[in-house]
């Protein structure tokens, strides 16, 4: 988070020195999204577990234009619903039984996304132009499945991740414009935590992921500069293994590890900017 932070204020002082001359407006984005989303564990080939649920969104952003090429902004995410989980259990000796041996429905899930991002703008003429960007972000989930079963446990994961992204604006007749997007997501540095009831809770590194984005905004322009728009959009990940964490039990102590996971969410996004 204070890396993303610290690239959010030194784009802004660079870009400021090199569009002193330059008009600086600034753009507002507000919006809602729906999605539904998947995710997956894996050990080796075979299914661990999955947790589906539909989440709701509120999105915000700030875009600062140094001028018509370059740009800065920040953009944010809280996402909240709820997920049925289907798994295995696992005992405390490590043996993992049958997949769907545990299920807990109605689990509710938090989701936090926060980055910083540079734009650069590339007109090809009046009506097409290219855009490319990079930065980096910061990405939580939460499951608080203690809250639907006072017996389960909660887990929590962050993510750092670069980003780099590249899209297309086509002008339409009426004010409308397409701006298909697409965005490719490097994890910098992961963790992943449980929280058992009656116990510290346990860390584990998991820093090996990678992800696509995927998103085509239809929008209408007003009088004004504002445009409302609508877009589909899709947002994957896949996460590797962590490092095995070492756990104390009162039977013993106990290696733990997060296994590889893959998270899908697909959904509609409306946004308001001004």
């Amino acid at each position: 988070m204070q890396n993303t932070i610290r690239f959010c204020f030194a784009a802004l002082s660079l870009s400021a020195a090199v569009g002193a001359q330059a008009a600086r407006p600034l753009e507002f984005t507000v919006g809602t999204e729906y999605y539904n989303e998947t995710y997956r564990e894996y050990e080796g080939s075979e299914r661990m577990m999955q947790q589906t649920g539909n989440l709701w969104s509120l999105t915000g952003g700030v875009k600062y234009r140094f001028n018509d090429r370059h740009a800065a902004k920040v953009e944010g995410r809280y996402s909240r619903g709820k997920s049925d989980y289907i798994g295995s259990v696992i005992d405390v000796d490590g043996n993992a039984y049958s997949y769907g041996s545990a299920t807990l429905n109605g689990a509710p899930r938090r989701a936090y996304d926060i980055r910083a991002l540079y734009e650069y703008t590339h007109p090809i003429n009046d009506r097409f132009s290219v855009t490319a960007g990079a930065g980096l972000g910061h990405r939580v989930l939460r499951d608080l499945s203690s809250r639907a079963d006072a017996t389960d446990y909660d887990r929590k994961n962050q993510t750092t991740y670069a980003q780099i992204n590249a899209g297309v604006n086509i002008a339409l007749p009426a004010n409308f414009e397409v701006s298909p997007r697409i965005a490719y997501n490097h994890a910098l540095r992961g963790r992943q935590y449980s929280y058992h009831p009656g116990r510290e809770a346990t860390e584990m590194k998991q820093s090996g992921g990678r992800g696509v984005e995927i998103e085509v905004p239809v929008s209408k322009k007003f009088a004004n500069e504002s445009k409302i728009s609508i877009a589909p959009f899709y947002r994957g990940w896949k996460v590797k293994k962590s490092d095995m964490a070492i756990v104390y039990l009162p039977q013993g102590v106990y290696g733990a590890t997060e296994p590889k996971n893959y998270t899908h969410e697909a959904g509609v996004k409306v946004q308001y900017s001004f």
